[in-house]
């Protein structure tokens, strides 16, 4: 069946006026994280990200109360299902195909479950990466793997540190066949390479900046999904709760958006399709001398369900 498809390309060019050399705008009205990034992008802007201390301390300097910015985890929701969260260490920017949680597994307890570890029936479970444990590491190409358990008790970080080098990394299981060879190695619960990609910016923007308070992010209910600032830390909180929020000012940017519909019998709802797609787009644009373009596929996320919306007073 022909499918279609309509892909924007978004052009910008900056144009240098007073209102566009502010970076951050507050808005004194409370809405829900979704109804705020609307509100932010419809004047070119978006929810605000944060690349430093500097940055935060901006932020600060503008509320007293807990105000919205862009930092969310909404690959969490469907982590399970949805392949882009997770990541062999081996291979940190493509994503994970074969999986084996155990059921109600991963979970992210507490918030801060962010690597994986095995257990002796073949499951794997998301857990804190800086809990101690035994570990796989692996040897040989992506296409011959030698399995390896080491019986020291390391961080996942150190046991992928370990396994770099003395190996070749933590242990990247893609197939069955390779997990039942996991398995016959081990006697306890290990760490394996796989980890999740959590928490970022709505904007696209690249920073590994993150000043959480010293209780955040706990996933209280298990629902929280949106970051606010507070009193000069980050806090996790309800999508759907309301707040003041803090827009990055892009007002000096001026933007063209050019829209292409594709006729195509391919599986659009594939990710290597789409990416194949937008990789083939960037090289023509290329090519024609066009470097300020920005190409992505997007859809609006998931809004949670609103029950519960005032169970979280924290």
């Amino acid at each position: 069946m022909d499918t279609r498809v309509l892909i924007c390309l978004l052009f910008s060019g900056v144009c240098f006026t007073s209102a566009g050399l502010d970076k951050y705008v507050l808005v004194e009205e409370d809405k829900t994280w979704y109804e705020a990034q609307e509100y932010c992008r419809s004047r070119n802007g978006d929810l605000a990200s944060v690349t430093n201390m500097e940055d935060l301390n901006q932020l600060s300097d503008m509320t007293a109360v807990q105000s919205w910015i862009g930092l969310n985890d909404f690959n969490r929701k469907t982590m399970d299902l949805y392949p882009n969260s997770w990541r062999w260490s081996t291979q940190t920017r493509s994503r994970s195909g074969y999986m084996n949680f155990k059921s109600g597994e991963p979970n992210n307890l507490s918030g801060r479950e962010e690597c994986v570890k095995t257990g002796t029936d073949g499951t794997w479970s998301d857990y804190n990466c800086s809990a101690l444990y035994h570990f796989v590491c692996f040897s040989g190409s992506s296409n011959t793997k030698t399995y390896h358990l080491i019986e020291q008790t390391l961080s996942w970080e150190s046991a992928k540190s370990y396994c770099r080098t003395n190996y070749t990394d933590l242990a990247m299981i893609e197939n069955e066949e390779e997990n039942q060879k996991v398995l016959s190695n081990i006697t306890t619960s290990a760490w394996i390479g796989l980890f999740r990609v959590p928490w970022t910016f709505s904007d696209g923007t690249n920073s590994s900046f993150r000043h959480w308070w010293g209780w955040e992010p706990n996933n209280l209910y298990n629902g929280q999904l949106c970051a606010s600032v507070y009193g000069g830390g980050f806090t996790d909180k309800r999508c759907t709760r309301t707040f003041p929020f803090i827009c990055s000012a892009k007002i000096g940017r001026k933007y063209s958006r050019i829209k292409i519909m594709i006729e195509s019998n391919l599986d659009l709802t594939n990710h290597n399709t789409k990416d194949n797609i937008l990789l083939q787009l960037s090289a023509s644009l290329t090519r024609a001398g066009r470097t300020d373009f920005n190409l992505s596929w997007s859809a609006p996320p998931e809004k949670l369900d609103p029950a519960g919306l005032n169970d979280d007073n924290h």
